[in-house]
């Protein structure tokens, strides 16, 4: 036997809507808030881990360079201060050649965080980066069709990532061996999937460019399917 029907008008269905509503956040008022309160700090959550990034980085650079200086002044007394200059410009130089001491946890922190920096001075933000190195690509295209543009637009900053990344990859095992996941491990690999990002939507690009064609790479980009259109992150 179904139910009796209790509210008959749309004004009574209405009036005990609401106090259906006005019953319910009565019971679970508390959970309601917090739930607004978690969303509402949702919203600057990359901020905050950008800052804690940092953060961390800066710290596990610092002790370990600090725990480095004490080592060296046990064991070797007081250096000559040209000597030390010359230490302190060498990992920046190693990083380039890829050549750098992995045996020492100190300076592929130095390194991690060298690379970082240069990394937020020339990229900052992978979208922007890869629509200008676009935008670049297109200027370049010939009137006519004969020709392609320059690939080489979208290759050179390709391999200058290409290079970080391989270098930053070698610190971050290093110091996977060192301390396991730990946040200096977290540090490194925050940099590492930045600049994977970067790479994977210039590849993007590049195959377009090389196997479709600039048809493709019009088509791709005007429904915006391009990976940086999408702001997708690896």
């Amino acid at each position: 036997m179904p139910r009796p029907i209790i509210h008959k008008t749309p004004e009574a269905k209405l009036a005990a809507a609401c106090e259906k509503c006005r019953s319910y956040y009565a019971r679970n008022r508390d959970r309601i808030l917090m739930n607004r309160r978690e969303l509402r700090s949702s919203n600057s959550k990359e901020s905050r881990e950008a800052r804690k990034f940092s953060r961390d980085l800066s710290k596990a650079v610092a002790k370990a360079l600090r725990r480095d200086e004490d080592e060296s002044e046990s064991n070797t007394g007081s250096e000559d201060s040209q000597d030390s200059d010359d230490d302190e410009s060498q990992p920046y130089s190693k990083m380039k050649s890829n050549t750098f001491n992995r045996d020492n946890l100190p300076e592929c922190l130095r390194i991690v965080k060298e690379i970082k920096d240069e990394m937020l001075a020339k990229i900052n933000d992978p979208c922007t980066f890869v629509h200008g190195i676009l935008c670049a690509y297109v200027k370049n295209m010939p009137d006519d069709s004969s020709t392609k543009a320059d690939i080489s637009i979208i290759e050179t900053p390709m391999a200058d990532v290409q290079k970080l990344f391989n270098c930053t990859i070698a610190a971050q095992d290093q110091i996977l061996n060192f301390c396991r996941v730990s946040p200096e491990w977290h540090a490194a690999d925050s940099v590492s999937r930045f600049l994977r990002t970067v790479l994977a939507y210039l590849e993007d690009i590049q195959f377009l460019v090389l196997y479709g064609g600039i048809p493709d790479l019009t088509l791709a980009h005007s429904m915006e399917e391009l990976m940086y259109q999408k702001g997708t992150r690896i």
